[in-house]
């Protein structure tokens, strides 16, 4: 049996911007700059209707009005940034379900020359609230100020016998509605779908990364069995009497070749930090189209002194929360462009990097950010791919970020390393 609590979730289905995938982030700000465009059209054609009704009105009744283009406004401001703001299209069918119960306590008794300028907001509330909730929501919000609206006009309020009957104008407004929120539910399925695409995507070639490199490494290690261990036993099984020399050099290196071997397995292995850009950039590779390199500077040291290397485990460990955050970034930013960065530079030795330099990966967008406190726990990309994978090597990660602001994770190693 499903809760109460879920079922008025999924009844009203309101998601938070930061869990939008990126097609349909995209299509949210698009509908606002639409719903922001005709709502702009309607208040233009409205006005002289507004003005001919001043007489069987209240002046306080054009507080809404002036609250209708407010949001009308925000709503095409915010969608001109690519910011999604669920609340202002709350706040305008709110707006105008407010105007309708007003609308008795506002009527002056002098009859309207034409059906009140509120019934031509109602299309539009209904739109917003079909962008905003579930089709079945929309369609309750509808009928039930379509309901109060007929008693308003029919019971509470005088309109001029000239004047179109309210009860034409709202079975045709009922029918455009009802065309507006089949359609606006078709178009967030259809993106929907394309972002669960996108997200399968995603997984399949990142898997095959996965798979490709394990077949790489088994590979190589069989390689390596079958280029110094079996050479040697082979060698060791043709000789006759005392081992020859160049059977126990074969023996050496192989023992070489395996202590190599499992040193890289107990992650005491190590890379040089030019390695570990070019597995960056290999690990990135599903996103080329989308990653933008602004800074790629390894740490350097003087002629003669020895090359710069960083544990293995730790390289995997940066190339894993890298890939992540672009990720991330891909499927929850909302923009199309992420820029990566990465500086070394010399630093006191420490415990966890007696080598003495540091690395600093810093991956930003211009998307829509996010409250991390809002992160629902399913979400495990920051917590435990991102932060506890740098804390388990020793690095440290900083999260800047915020509803609007975009988003800037920067990933620094060692953590003991001064800013």
């Amino acid at each position: 049996m499903v809760n109460t609590q879920l079922r008025w979730k999924r009844f009203f289905a309101t998601t938070a911007p930061g869990e939008l995938g990126v097609y349909t982030y995209r299509a949210h700000w698009l509908a606002m700059i639409g719903f922001g465009v005709f709502g702009v059209t309607h208040l233009i054609e409205v006005l002289p209707i507004f003005a001919q009704q001043q007489t069987s009105l209240r002046g306080w009744y054009t507080f809404f009005l002036v609250a209708l283009g407010v949001l009308t406004g925000f709503t095409l401001y915010f969608g001109l940034r690519h910011s999604v703001r669920p609340r202002v299209f709350f706040a305008y069918t709110t707006v105008v379900a407010a105007s309708i119960l007003a609308l008795p306590m506002a009527w002056t008794g002098d009859p309207l020359p034409q059906n009140p300028w509120i019934s031509g907001f109602i299309i539009l509330a209904v739109g917003a609230a079909a962008v905003l909730w579930s089709p079945m929501a929309a369609i309750l919000y509808m009928l039930l100020i379509e309901f109060v609206y007929a008693v308003v006009a029919s019971q509470m309020i005088t309109v001029n016998p000239t004047a179109e009957s309210w009860v034409g104008e709202g079975l045709s407004r009922i029918v455009f509605s009802l065309m507006l929120i089949m359609i606006i539910t078709v178009g967030k399925r259809g993106v929907e779908r394309m972002d669960l695409n996108y997200a399968e995507a995603l997984s399949e070639t990142l898997a095959m990364r996965r798979s490709r490199s394990e077949t790489e490494d088994q590979e190589r290690i069989d390689r390596l069995i079958h280029d110094n261990v079996m050479a040697a036993l082979l060698d060791a099984s043709r000789s006759q009497g005392v081992l020859h020399r160049r059977t126990r050099q074969l023996a050496a290196r192989a023992l070489d070749v395996l202590a190599e071997e499992s040193s890289r397995s107990t992650g005491a292995h190590t890379v040089m930090v030019h390695d570990l850009m070019d597995e960056l950039m290999d690990s990135l590779a599903p996103w080329r189209s989308r990653v933008r390199f602004t800074n790629l500077r390894a740490p350097m040291r003087p002629v003669g002194e020895p090359r710069v290397f960083v544990p293995a485990y730790v390289a995997h460990g940066l190339t894993q929360a890298v890939t992540e955050a672009v990720s991330n970034s891909a499927r929850h930013s909302g923009c199309e462009v992420t820029t990566v960065s990465m500086e070394g530079e010399m630093c006191e030795p420490s415990a966890i990097n007696p080598e003495g330099f540091c690395l600093r990966f810093t991956i930003t967008d211009d998307g829509r950010g996010f409250n991390y406190h809002d992160v629902p726990n399913r979400r495990l990309g920051v917590r435990v791919s991102i932060m506890e994978n740098l804390d388990a090597i020793g690095g440290r990660v900083q999260l800047d970020t915020a509803p609007g602001r975009g988003t800037r994770v920067s990933l620094v190693w060692p953590r003991d390393v001064t800013p």
